[in-house]
């Protein structure tokens, strides 16, 4: 690995508030300032990978004609695993849970990759990891539980980002394990094509332009998503690929630690209530996900 420069570390402070936005961006997305719905989870998952695609459209032209026929099937999984239905889940869960939850229990990404890893991918791991895998599932178990036991929506909602991070676990080991030959920067503008197509042409069929046009807060709703599809799913994964590329994975991937820090703070400043047992949570997540960054590993990071 490279020394990293303070240029890196300057980069890896930019992706850690853009990624760490995209809760905030997705919250804004989903409802205006006085928490009044405006576009359905259907409506800002579709848009966001739709313009992301469409961002980085030059780019897969490019790459399509570099791509063997074997590995298409191995693009289209991640695309719809990596990003198609972690996309919907995440709006969806958000219309009931906090910015900065979900970005809070979006860094067990890094523990469902060592999981599946193992589980399916029969990848050799460290004690530690294992011990940090189950420090990271109490502090989101704890997490998710500060509501109560018996607050049933709060645990399933929070269930759906925890399967979102699953399926990032998914998508970064077959990229690992079945395309990591092709360039980071191709896989991420195919998948996103292959994903956005059919959530566009979903899209069209619609009453998504009515709401825009119709809602005072249409246009606004629209602006939130179209930063989070430019900023935080196209331009943050070019600037993290090559982060990867220039440093190596141990360094890029600790926006890890970075991310549920820039959740917080804009759920804060939005004006969602949080404890000393939230801060708590977050420490023992980001303790599990240390003990299982420990060991250098060629796996980064997929991410929101």
């Amino acid at each position: 690995m490279k020394t990293p420069r303070s240029s890196h570390v300057f980069t890896l402070a930019l992706l850690a508030i853009t990624w760490g936005s995209s809760f905030i961006l997705m919250k804004r997305g989903l409802r205006d300032e006085m928490n009044q719905p405006v576009l359905r989870p259907e409506h800002v998952a579709a848009l966001r990978l739709g313009i992301a695609g469409l961002v980085l459209f030059p780019i897969s032209i490019h790459a399509i004609r570099k791509i063997r026929l074997t590995d298409w099937k191995w693009l289209a999984l991640v695309g719809v695993i990596g990003s198609g239905i972690p996309a919907v889940l995440f709006t969806i869960s958000q219309q009931y849970l906090d910015s900065s939850v979900a970005g809070i229990l979006n860094a067990l990404t890094p523990l469902f990759t060592l999981i599946v890893g193992m589980a399916i991918f029969r990848r050799v791991v460290m004690p530690r990891q294992v011990m940090g895998v189950l420090i990271g599932l109490g502090g989101a178990i704890s997490l998710i539980s500060l509501r109560g036991f018996g607050d049933s929506e709060n645990w399933t909602y929070s269930i759906l980002i925890v399967i979102a991070t699953f399926f990032y676990g998914i998508s970064v080991n077959t990229i690992s394990s079945k395309i990591s030959h092709i360039p980071p920067l191709h896989i991420t503008a195919l998948s996103l094509l292959i994903a956005g197509v059919p959530w566009s042409i979903y899209l069209a069929t619609t009453n998504v332009s009515e709401i825009i046009l119709q809602n005072p807060h249409g246009y606004k709703s629209l602006g939130y998503v179209c930063l989070l599809a430019i900023l935080g799913t196209a331009m943050a994964n070019v600037l993290f690929f090559r982060l990867a590329q220039q440093t190596g994975p141990l360094f890029a991937s600790s926006v890890t630690y970075l991310m549920p820090l820039v959740a917080v703070g804009w759920g804060l400043l939005d004006g969602e209530q949080l404890n000393i047992l939230h801060f708590i949570c977050v420490l023992i997540i980001l303790t599990g996900v240390w003990l299982v960054n420990m060991k250098k590993s060629s796996l980064a990071k997929q991410p929101t």
